[in-house]
């Protein structure tokens, strides 16, 4: 770093103030995108153990006809679905979306924004050597 520049050029000082900031928010979306793929590997091993647990009802519902085994079934299907309907926002927070029906102007997920940041620190570096 330039002392001199630092002392007595207000804009110098500024930039690198921005280049700081925008470096601790590229290294808070990689934690989050670590902290979510985290938490959804754990709502993944929840749902394949309904699913394991959804197969035997299902196989035991065969040989016998008990409706406590039928409201069990219905109560997994629907852990089931809410897991799914987890996993599926955990993926879109992470990766985002291109355009859809369901998302007209897309979502940009937490990659994206770490692509786009590091691309502001360039830039940002750039400007701060011409000045």
């Amino acid at each position: 770093m330039n002392l001199i520049k630092f002392l007595t050029n207000w804009e110098y000082r500024h930039f690198k103030n921005k280049l700081r900031g925008v470096e601790r928010m590229i290294s808070d979306l990689v934690f989050k995108r670590f902290k979510t793929g985290e938490i959804r590997e754990q709502v993944r091993q929840e749902y394949d153990n309904h699913k394991a647990r959804l197969s035997s009802t299902e196989e035991r519902l065969k040989t016998e006809e008990d409706s406590k085994l039928k409201d069990d079934k219905v109560i997994l299907e629907r852990e089931i679905g809410r897991l799914e309907a987890q996993m599926k926002q955990m993926d879109l927070d992470i990766f985002g979306s291109k355009p859809t029906d369901e998302y007209h102007n897309g979502l940009e997920g937490i990659n994206h924004q770490i692509d786009a940041l590091q691309e502001l620190k360039v830039m940002v570096r750039e400007y701060i050597k011409g000045l």
